[in-house]
């Protein structure tokens, strides 16, 4: 019995030790990535604010489904099930609720950068995150990085090809 006891004891000072120790992360987290495209601001905005657009540049976004409120297209949904769906923009910034890693909440955008008269633009993607207390989602907070820092890469460089040729079509 008394082995016990100092088994569920040890194993309640060890619970305790990696919760208290997974409160140094920080509960927010953001991923970005960036990348100057020599378009139009126009041409890169209307890019990122149609999800039919996205088609073009997202990764992976051929094969995914187009979402649709009252007859006009809103979002995509992803491999995983997440429905990517705008949520609010303005003539620089695009938000995009409904990301989510696991159980982790979060939602994304777009920010155009620079003066509207400049020929260039440049995009920054960003995704945040917010986890609980629990140790487990703090502790993947180290991972977010790995997971969608290619994938944001990719789809910037996709979005700049596509951005870049339809300015010299126009």
């Amino acid at each position: 019995m008394r082995g016990l006891s100092f088994f569920l004891f040890s194993l309640l000072l060890l619970f305790l030790l990696v919760t208290a120790f997974g409160l140094f992360f920080p509960s927010r987290v953001t991923v970005s990535r960036a990348v100057d495209i020599q378009a139009s601001r126009t041409t890169v905005y209307e890019l990122l604010a149609d999800p039919m657009q996205w088609k073009q540049w997202f990764p992976g976004g051929d094969s995914l489904r187009l979402l649709k409120a009252e007859g006009q297209v809103t979002g995509i949904r992803t491999p995983n099930g997440n429905a990517l769906l705008i949520q609010s923009q303005n003539d620089s910034t695009i938000l995009v609720k409904g990301l989510q890693a696991a159980a982790v909440g979060g939602d994304m955008g777009f920010r155009l950068i620079g003066a509207q008269a400049q020929e260039g633009v440049t995009v920054q993607w960003f995704m945040n995150f917010t986890f609980d207390w629990y140790p487990w989602e703090r502790f993947s907070s180290l991972l977010l990085e790995n997971k969608f820092g290619s994938f944001m890469e990719q789809g910037l460089k996709n979005l700049q090809q596509q951005a870049q040729s339809a300015a010299r079509i126009n």
